[in-house]
């Protein structure tokens, strides 16, 4: 062993710690220590100044924080030169444990809301003030703080606390762990044996537990022990700050519900493909940017929910989803879908809103079961023929995108109640549109429709008509048919007269908004069909 180890090994013992911390309270006061052999030295806060770096550093490493680093001039140059600079870097890897540092520093500083103009030093100091405000419960003896500026953790044990500190967490939340935590016994065990005992606590327990509720306990990550908890059905992680998933999850072989809902997770493992019984999996608000392909594995699953990620694409083998039923994919960077979504024979429901969609596949029309598409704030210029395929349809959402037209085809949605096409760009609706004998809501608010059809006239079901800031100049005759409609709004148009015929649903509309420009002309013939109506 090297001199340099000996002494380090020795500044460390506690006997000397205590001789140097009273020393360092009072500089008049001259106190003595064992440096090498039996020598006696006295000691103050000028020739602790006068030591090399190398002695320094670990005597700095060891003082309690931050209150003793006033004492000594060159301690705060060396706290942020030194010292904090490599604390921050092990703190990042305890975050990932792979790759640089650069790039996952980021998201480290996004997880404790630091703002990024911060030294290292600032940073570490804090994000430990955060975990220790978090886990002060645990421990009185190790997690105590008597006064504001006095911790007793020290930068030499930080990182071992930092390796431990998320299994205490989740230890904590597991069924019995807090009871147990709280013993006497328990409470005062260094953090690494607790860390053991997690370990074994799952080992005991892990035939038992079917259900896991972690929500919300402050996970910056997910250890591998939880794979051994073999008979999990539910795991909800929702609302952590995770960045990963270790590959061990994919062991959980009897999980049927994963929540991951409002976590920091930028990737998910390939493992996950092995949740052969899953069926339900959450990733709402998260950084995802892909999916694995692995991701098709998942024989058994009903609903993916991945809604608010930053998603550029979907795999390819999404498509063998085969049992999927819900598809939730609203507020991602989607530009197309694979052609292989046609394949999910059992989807019922698909949101898209909210993405870059310029075009659909024509493979869409497969799918048959489908009953609820949303695809509002897109990009979309044009419908494929096929879309009219879609038989079980009942609601089409089709909100602020670029369509100048309709395909004829999308007459044949023969249960379609709800069509929502405000905020485009049509100039006209096909004649087939009156073949939607289920429609109860037409919405076109802010289109260029200069005339409706009159086939408009036959839709039977049709209670709301809604046709604001468009430029119709007159409405078909065939509108008094509409014999169930409730609520017709036609505010910003430069209608200039309404035909006596369309008298008979006037008496039945309930609400008729007209725009502000013939409004006053317009009030006067009302009256006067009113009066004949009577």
């Amino acid at each position: 062993m090297s001199c340099f180890s000996l002494i380090r090994i020795r500044i460390r013992l506690t006997c000397f710690f205590n001789f140097f911390i009273l020393s360092l309270k009072n500089e008049n006061t001259e106190k003595v220590i064992t440096t090498q052999g039996n020598k006696m030295h006295p000691i103050s806060s000028a020739s602790i100044e006068s030591l090399p770096n190398e002695l320094l550093l670990p005597i700095l490493e060891a003082c309690a924080v931050p209150s003793l680093f006033s004492v000594c001039k060159r301690w705060h140059h060396l706290l942020a030169s030194e010292v904090m600079p490599p604390l921050y870097k092990q703190i990042v890897k305890v975050h990932f444990p792979q790759g640089s540092v650069k790039e996952p520093a980021l998201i480290v500083d996004r997880i404790y809301k630091l703002e990024e103009k911060l030294s290292e030093a600032a940073k570490v100091n804090a994000i430990f003030r955060q975990i220790f405000t978090l886990a002060k419960s645990f421990s009185a003896l190790e997690f105590k703080v008597q006064i504001e500026e006095k911790w007793y953790l020290t930068l030499a044990n930080y990182s071992s606390y930092l390796l431990n500190i998320n299994r205490l967490l989740l230890w904590k939340k597991l069924p019995g762990g807090e009871e147990y935590l709280s013993r006497k016994e328990i409470k005062h065990l260094p953090l690494e044996k607790k860390g053991e005992l997690f370990r074994d606590w799952i080992a005991e327990n892990c035939k038992n537990i079917t259900s896991l509720d972690l929500s919300r306990a402050g996970l910056t990550y997910l250890p591998s022990e939880i794979c051994q908890l073999s008979q999990l059905q539910t795991l909800d992680l929702r609302e952590n700050e995770l960045t990963a998933l270790p590959a061990e999850i994919g062991q959980l072989s009897q999980l049927q519900n994963l929540y991951l809902n409002q976590n920091q997770l930028t990737a998910l493992p390939a493992e996950i493909g092995q949740l052969s019984q899953l069926q339900w999996l959450f990733l709402t608000q998260n950084q995802l940017t892909s999916l694995p392909a692995e991701i098709g594995q998942l024989s058994q699953l009903q609903g993916l929910l991945l809604n608010q990620n930053q998603l550029t694409s979907l795999p390819a083998e999404i498509g063998q989803l085969s049992q999927l039923q819900h598809l939730i994919l609203n507020q991602n960077q989607l530009t197309a879908l694979p052609a292989e979504i046609g394949q999910l024979s059992q989807l019922q429901w698909l949101d898209l809103n909210q993405n870059q969609l310029t075009t659909l596949p024509a493979e869409i029309g497969q799918l048959s079961q489908l009953a609820w598409l949303d695809l509002n704030q897109n990009q979309l210029t044009s419908l494929p023929a096929e879309i009219g395929q879609l038989s079980q349809l009942i609601q089409l959402c089709l909100n602020q995108n670029q369509l100048t037209s309709l395909p004829a085809e999308i007459g044949q949605l023969s249960q379609l109640g709800g069509l929502l096409l405000n905020q485009n760009q049509l100039t006209s609706l096909p004649a087939e549109i009156g073949q939607l004998s289920q429609l109860i809501q037409l919405c076109l608010n802010q289109n260029q429709l200069t005339s409706l059809p009159a086939e408009i006239g036959q839709l039977s079901q049709l209670q709301e008509l809604i046709l604001n800031q468009n430029q119709l100049t007159s409405l078909p005759s065939e509108i008094g048919q509409l014999s169930q409609l409730t609520k017709l709004e036609l505010t910003a148009n430069p209608l200039k007269d309404i035909a006596v015929n369309q008298s008979s649903y006037l008496r039945r509309s309930m609400e008729i908004l007209l725009s502000f420009a013939w409004y006053f002309s317009t009030v006067r013939k009302l009256q006067a069909i009113r009066r004949n109506i009577r």
